[in-house]
C-alpha cells in the first residue's frame, strides 16, 4: 500500500509540468475570450452611446427604394406628431455641429448638441447647472474640462461661431450648466456642450430650428406599452423612415463591423493562445513519454496477467483526458482571476477601452472552448505514448525504454520535410521582385507568398529537426566536452535520443523564432523610419503659431537635449515651376551662420543678402525638380481667402536663388529663406512666428523625454504647436514599441511553456539513465559532476535552439520588413542585438532551473538501490 502510494505521488508529480503547461495555455485561451467579450460589450455601447438613455431610434430604411433620399431638417422628423404617440416619454433630434469656443486669451474646437426637454436622452450629463432650455436665449452648458481650464463658471459668457462655412460670425452665449462625457462618446473633442434651439439656428444661417439639419431621431418609450406605440409611429414617421430598437441597431452595427474586419483582435489574441497549446502539445507528448517510461515494470506486468493493449492504450489516454480536464478547468478560473484583477484596476483608474472600461463578461464560451480546447490536445498529444505503452513486453521492461519504431516515419518526415523547404523557400525568393512593385495588389500578393513561404519553411524546419538540431546539438556539444567528463555526458545523453531532443527543440524554436521575427520587424521598422525621417526633413523640430513669446522661446532653448534654436518671422508665397503655381513658405533669418546652425544638412558657401534666396532641389509634395531661369525667382505674396485658398495680394519680388539640398521644414510644397531685413522693411508682411530648433540628445535622455519637455513648455500657448521629424520618429516609436511588447509579451507565454518541455526532457533522460548514472556513481563521479552534465545538456538544447531561432527569425523579419515598406523608404538593416542578449540570457537562467529537479532526483538515490531498481 505504501508503495502504491509512493508509485502515485511520483506519477502526480510527473504530471505537474504538463499541467502548468495546459494550465498556461488555456488561462490564455480564457482570458481572450473574456478580453474580446469586453470588447464587444465597449463596442455596443460606443456604436449607440450618441442615443444617450434612448431605446428606441427612427432611423431611414436603408432598404427602402421608394424614397431617394431622406428627409434632413427636423421639421421634417415630424417631432411633434411623434410625441402625441402613447407611451413615447421624449424625443431628441440628431442634431450636431462643429464650433470655435473662445475667450479673450484662448479658444477651442468643439461640437455642439441640440438640446431636448428630456435630460436622460442627451449622450452626455449635465453635471453643473441646468441643460439649455430648447426655447431659452443663446443658451450653452460648456464641456466641465473646459471650464476649470478656462477659469469659466455657470452664469459667464462665451464667445462661439460655427468653425467651417462661407460667413462664420461671432455669437455671444451665456453658460447654462457643465457637461461631462462619461461614455467618452466625443473623445476626440474632449466632450461635447449643449445648446438652445436658436444657437444652432444661428450656426446653420437658418431661420427656425424647424429648418436645422437632423437625419435621425432618439426615442425613449415605454416598456410595456412598446408594441402599441411602434405600431403608431408608422403612420406619422416622414417617409421612408423607420423605428428600431437600439439592441437591433447595436446587433447591425457590430454585424457590419465584424464582416469589415471587426475580429481581427480577437482572431488575432486567439492565434497566440492556440500557438501556446501547440507548444504545450509537445510538453504533453514528452510528459506521457516520461509516464510510459517510468512505469515501464508496472505496465510489462499488467500485460504479464492479462491486460490487453486496447485496455493500456484507454486507461493511458483517459489519464491524459483526467489531466486536460482539471488543468484546463483551473486554467479557465486563472483567466476569469485575471480578468477580474484587470478590471478592477481599469475601473478604479478609470482607463478607458474604445470608450469605456474592461467590463467582466463570462459567457458560456469562455468555459467550454478552453476547456474542448484542452482536453482535446492532451489527448492527441498523449496518443504517442500510448502506442508505446502497448508495446511495452516484459523482456522491455528489464531496460530503459526507448521509443519503438523510431527509425520507421524518418524517411517521411525527410520527404515532406524538404518539400516544405523547397517550397517555402521558392515562395519567398518569389515575393522579392513581386515586393518592388507600385501596384496595391500586387504588393498584397507579394506579402501573402512571403507569409506563406515562412510558415512552410517553417514547418519544414520543424519536420527535419530530428536531423538537423542534433547534429547540430553534436558539434556545440563535441566542443563543451572539451570542459570536462560532466560536459562530455551531457553531449553524449542528447545524442542517445534525437526524437524527444527534436521534441522540445522545435517547442522553443517555436517561441524564440516569433519573439526574434517581431525584434527584427520592429527594429528594422524603426531605424527605415528615422531615415526616411532624417531624408525628409532637414530640421528637428518646428514649432508654429502667430505669435511665439519670448518667455516660451527662452524655455525652449534652456531645455537639456536643445543645442540650438532661431525663432524667424514667416509669410506666404507662391511662385511658378514649369507653368504651375507652388505654395512656399518664406522664412527669415538673419545670416547663413544662424540658418546652418539648426539644419542637419550642410548649405555650404550659400549667400543670404537682402536680394538672395536659398531655396530647395525639389518640390517637397511632388518630389519633382524645381528650376530656376537665370537662378532668380519672383515670390508673390498671398494671403488665405474665406474658403482656406492662397490669393496673390499683389506684393511681389524677384531674388536670387541659391538651392541646397534641404528638405521639408514646413507643410508648404517650398521652402525659401531669404534675409529677415526683408520683413523690417515691409517687403514681406509676417504671418506667423517659428521656432527652429536643433536637438543633441543626451545620453541618459530619450528622444520622447526631450520632445515632450518642449511640448510641456509650450502647453501654456494654445496658438502654438510643435513638429517635425522628431514628432513623427517619437509617435513612431512610441507605437512600434508598444506593440512589440505586447506581442513579445503574448509570445513569452510559448517561451514559458518550451522551457517546461526542457524539464521534462531532462527528466525523461534521468529516468531513462537510472542505471547508467548509478555506475556513474558507483565509479567515483561526484553529485556535483552529475548535476553540472544535466545543467550543460539543458543549455545545449535551450542555447543551441535559441541561437537558430533568432537567425531564422531574422531573415523572416527582414523579408517582412523588406515588402512592407521598400516601397516607402530604402529598408534599413538591423540587428536588434539587446532583445536577442535578453533571449539568451533568459534561456540560459530557464535552463538552469529546469536542469534543478531532475539533477535532484538523479543524486538524491544512492547508487546501489538505483542499480537495484534499474
Amino acid at each position: 500500500m505504501v508503495c502504491h502510494t509512493q508509485h502515485d505521488e511520483k506519477n502526480l508529480r510527473m504530471l505537474i509540468p504538463a499541467g502548468i503547461a495546459i494550465l498556461i495555455g488555456t488561462a490564455f485561451i480564457a482570458a481572450t475570450l473574456l478580453f474580446t467579450n469586453a470588447l464587444d460589450t465597449s463596442m455596443r455601447e460606443r456604436t449607440t452611446a450618441q442615443y444617450g438613455g434612448a431605446n428606441y431610434a427612427v432611423v431611414h430604411n436603408n432598404d427602402d427604394t421608394s424614397t431617394d433620399s431622406a428627409p434632413v431638417t427636423v421639421g421634417q422628423m415630424n417631432v411633434p406628431a411623434i410625441e402625441q404617440v402613447n407611451g413615447v416619454e421624449g424625443v431628441r433630434t440628431d442634431a450636431d455641429i462643429e464650433v470655435m469656443l473662445s475667450t479673450a486669451d484662448a479658444h477651442s474646437s468643439d461640437i455642439v448638441l441640440s438640446t431636448t426637454s428630456d435630460a436622460k436622452l442627451l449622450p452626455i450629463e449635465i453635471v453643473g447647472g441646468k441643460q439649455p432650455d430648447p426655447n431659452g436665449q443663446q443658451q450653452i452648458a460648456i464641456p466641465q474640462r473646459l471650464a476649470k481650464q478656462w477659469n469659466l463658471k455657470v452664469g459667464d459668457s462665451i464667445t462661439t461661431r460655427m468653425q467651417y462655412g462661407n460667413d462664420p460670425h461671432d455669437i455671444t452665449a451665456t453658460i447654462v450648466g457643465l457637461t461631462n462625457d462619461p461614455n467618452n462618446v466625443y473623445g476626440y473633442y474632449n466632450g461635447a456642450s449643449v445648446v438652445s434651439n436658436d444657437l444652432m439656428s444661428a450656426y446653420y444661417g437658418v431661420q427656425s430650428f424647424n429648418d436645422v439639419p437632423a437625419s435621425n431621431a432618439y426615442l425613449y418609450i415605454t416598456p410595456s406599452q412598446e408594441t402599441a406605440a411602434v405600431s403608431q409611429l408608422k403612420s406619422v414617421l416622414p417617409k421612408g423612415y423607420g423605428v428600431e430598437t437600439r439592441a437591433h441597431l447595436e446587433d447591425e452595427a457590430i454585424k457590419s463591423m465584424s464582416s469589415n474586419g471587426g475580429d481581427v483582435t480577437k482572431q488575432f489574441l486567439l492565434s497566440f493562445g492556440v500557438l501556446a497549446l501547440v507548444v504545450a502539445a509537445l510538453v504533453i507528448a514528452n510528459t506521457f513519454q516520461v509516464l510510459v517510461a517510468q512505469r515501464r515494470r508496472t505496465l510489462a506486468l499488467l500485460r504479464t496477467i492479462g491486460a490487453t493493449k486496447r485496455q493500456l492504450y484507454v486507461s493511458v489516454l483517459q489519464e491524459a483526458g483526467i489531466l486536460g480536464f482539471v488543468s484546463s478547468l483551473l486554467g479557465v478560473g486563472a483567466g476569469i482571476g485575471l480578468m477580474a484583477i484587470v478590471s478592477a484596476v481599469t475601473k478604479q483608474q478609470g482607463t478607458m477601452l474604445a470608450g469605456g472600461s474592461i467590463t467582466l463578461n463570462i459567457t458560456a464560451q469562455v468555459f467550454i472552448v478552453p476547456l474542448l480546447f484542452g482536453v482535446i490536445m492532451t489527448v492527441l498529444a498523449s496518443m504517442g505514448a500510448a502506442r508505446a505503452a502497448t508495446n511495452v513486453t516484459p523482456l522491455e521492461a528489464m531496460r530503459p525504454l526507448e521509443l519503438s519504431n523510431q527509425h520507421k516515419s524518418r524517411m517521411g518526415r525527410a520527404i515532406f520535410g524538404l518539400l516544405f523547404l523547397i517550397v517555402g523557400i521558392g515562395l519567398m525568393v518569389a515575393s522579392i521582385p513581386m515586393g518592388k512593385s507600385t501596384n496595391d495588389s500586387v504588393a498584397v500578393t507579394a506579402l501573402l507568398l512571403a507569409i506563406l513561404g515562412c510558415a512552410l519553411t517553417f514547418i519544414g524546419l520543424a519536420m527535419t529537426s530530428i536531423f538537423w538540431l542534433p547534429w547540430l546539438m553534436k558539434g556545440i556539444g563535441s566542443l563543451a566536452g572539451l570542459f570536462g567528463p560532466s560536459a562530455k555526458i551531457a553531449n553524449a545523453n542528447i545524442q542517445k535520443n534525437p526524437r524527444r531532443i527534436a521534441a522540445t527543440g522545435t517547442a522553443l524554436l517555436i517561441g524564440v523564432t516569433l519573439i526574434s521575427t517581431l525584434a527584427t520587424g520592429a527594429a528594422a521598422a524603426k531605424a527605415t523610419m528615422n531615415q526616411a525621417l532624417d531624408t525628409r526633413y532637414s530640421v528637428d523640430v518646428v514649432v508654429t503659431g502667430s505669435s511665439i513669446p519670448d518667455e516660451a522661446v527662452t524655455k525652449v532653448l534652456s531645455e537639456k537635449g536643445v543645442k540650438t534654436g532661431i525663432r524667424v518671422k514667416t509669410a506666404n508665397a507662391q511662385f511658378s515651376n514649369d507653368g504651375k503655381e507652388v505654395d512656399t513658405e518664406v522664412i527669415g533669418v538673419p545670416n547663413t551662420a544662424a540658418l546652418q546652425s539648426v539644419l542637419n544638412v550642410n548649405i555650404g558657401d550659400a549667400k543670404l543678402d537682402a536680394t538672395d534666396a536659398i531655396m530647395p532641389l525639389n518640390d517637397s509634395s511632388t518630389g519633382k525638380a524645381l528650376t530656376f531661369a537665370n537662378n532668380k525667382v519672383t515670390l508673390e505674396e498671398t494671403k488665405t481667402d474665406s474658403d482656406g485658398a492662397p490669393a496673390a495680394t499683389g506684393k511681389s519680388v524677384e531674388l536670387n536663388v541659391e538651392q541646397r539640398d534641404f528638405h521639408r521644414v514646413s507643410q508648404a510644397s517650398a521652402v525659401a529663406f531669404v534675409n529677415s531685413s526683408l520683413f523690417d522693411n515691409g517687403t514681406f508682411t509676417a504671418t506667423g512666428d517659428m521656432l527652429l530648433l536643433k536637438l543633441a540628445v543626451q545620453p541618459d535622455q530619450s528622444l520622447s523625454e526631450v520632445f515632450e519637455s518642449i511640448q510641456k513648455d509650450l502647453n501654456a500657448y494654445s496658438d502654438v504647436s510643435v513638429g517635425g521629424p522628431v514628432a513623427e520618429r517619437s509617435m513612431w516609436e512610441s507605437m512600434v514599441n508598444m506593440m512589440l511588447m505586447l506581442l513579445v509579451a503574448l509570445l513569452a507565454v510559448a517561451v514559458i511553456i518550451a522551457i517546461i518541455g526542457v524539464a521534462n526532457t531532462l527528466s525523461l533522460s534521468v529516468i531513462e539513465r537510472t542505471r547508467e548514472s548509478a555506475t556513474l556513481r558507483a565509479i567515483g563521479m561526484t553529485r556535483g559532476q552529475l548535476k553540472r552534465s544535466l545543467a550543460i545538456e539543458a543549455l545545449l538544447i535551450s542555447v543551441v535552439t535559441s541561437v537558430v531561432g533568432m537567425v531564422v527569425g531574422t531573415l523572416f523579419g527582414w523579408l517582412g520588413i523588406y515588402l512592407v515598406m521598400n516601397s516607402i523608404a530604402p529598408v534599413v538593416y538591423v540587428i536588434d542585438w539587446s532583445t536577442y542578449g535578453i533571449i539568451l540570457v533568459i534561456a540560459i537562467v530557464c535552463a538552469l532551473l529546469a536542469s534543478v529537479f531532475p539533477a535532484r532526483r538523479a543524486v538524491k538515490t544512492p547508487p546501489v538501490e538505483a542499480l537495484a531498481e534499474a
